[in-house]
Parts: C-alpha cells; structure tokens; sequence
C-alpha cells in the first residue's frame, strides 16, 4: 500500500476544463423544464431552468443561442421570461437588477417565423448558453460555456 498523498492539480487550464465538464453535465440533466414546445399566436415557448449551480443575476448570461432541427434561431427572434418580464436575449446581458434563482424555469419565446417549416412532432433542440462567473473559478474568461441538446415534442 502507497503511503503517497495524491498530487494537487494546480493546472488553472486543467481544472476550469474539468469543471466545465462537470457543470455541463448537470446542466444537461436538468436544463428542460418541459418536455414540449408549445405553439401558440405565432410564436413558440420552451422552458428551461437556470444552469448555474446557484442563483444568479440575468446579466451573467452573456450568449444564449438556439438551433432547432439544425435552424438557428436569430437573436432577434430569442426572448426570455423571468416570472412575467420578457426580456430580448441580446438584452439580457445587461439586465443587472433580475434575479435568476437557482433552478428557476425561465421561459423562452422564439419569434422566428421560419420555424413552422422547421418544427416536427419530435425537435432537436441544441442550446448554447455563456454564463458569466462572479468569482473566478478558473473558467476561462470567468465564463462557463453550456452546449446542450435535448429532444422536445410541439404542443399546440
């Protein structure tokens, strides 16, 4: 039996690697707070909860992108809802004074009206979001990047 004390991984590259690995995997466990799209008065709403490990303000989400059935939706077109403030995700950045709890479902509306010849019964969903860290945690630019992907089905 080794008497050795295990080595301390002080590599900053290393370790924000390994802890967007395992932040990541979380997050893709418990991103969707629906299992549908639902499409009404033209638009379509997805629900997805905050990734980060604990509550955080709007601004810290700095890139939220999606792409549906491989249709990237324009930023123009990406709204998100915190209990009834819909906000455009070009926006959200700067929005310091909205709280974003830990496991909150936000709401996303999607304007793109090109998704009605996008949209099937069942939807690949890839969401990429940026969130900016409050404290450094060895992310690189304080920032964990969130791809995820996930399968939803249209509700009408």
């Amino acid at each position: 039996m080794s008497t050795e004390m295990p080595k301390i991984n002080r590599n900053q590259s290393d370790r924000g690697k390994q802890g967007i690995f395992v932040f990541s995997r979380v997050a893709q466990r418990d991103l969707f707070a629906c299992d549908a799209i639902e499409a009404a008065d033209g638009e379509w709403r997805l629900c997805i909860r905050n990734p980060w490990y604990t509550g955080t303000y709007l601004s810290a989400v700095s890139f939220i992108r999606l792409t549906i059935n491989g249709r990237r939706v324009p930023e123009e077109d990406t709204f998100l809802s915190l209990r009834g403030q819909r906000i455009p995700a070009a926006y959200a950045k700067n929005l310091h004074e909205l709280w974003w709890g830990m496991g909150e479902a936000a709401e996303i509306f999607l304007t793109d009206q090109a998704l009605a010849d996008v949209l099937t019964q069942k939807n690949q969903i890839n969401v990429d979001i940026d969130m900016r860290t409050t404290f450094s945690y060895g992310f690189p630019n304080d920032t964990l990047p969130y791809r995820l992907t996930g399968e939803l089905e249209v509700k009408s």
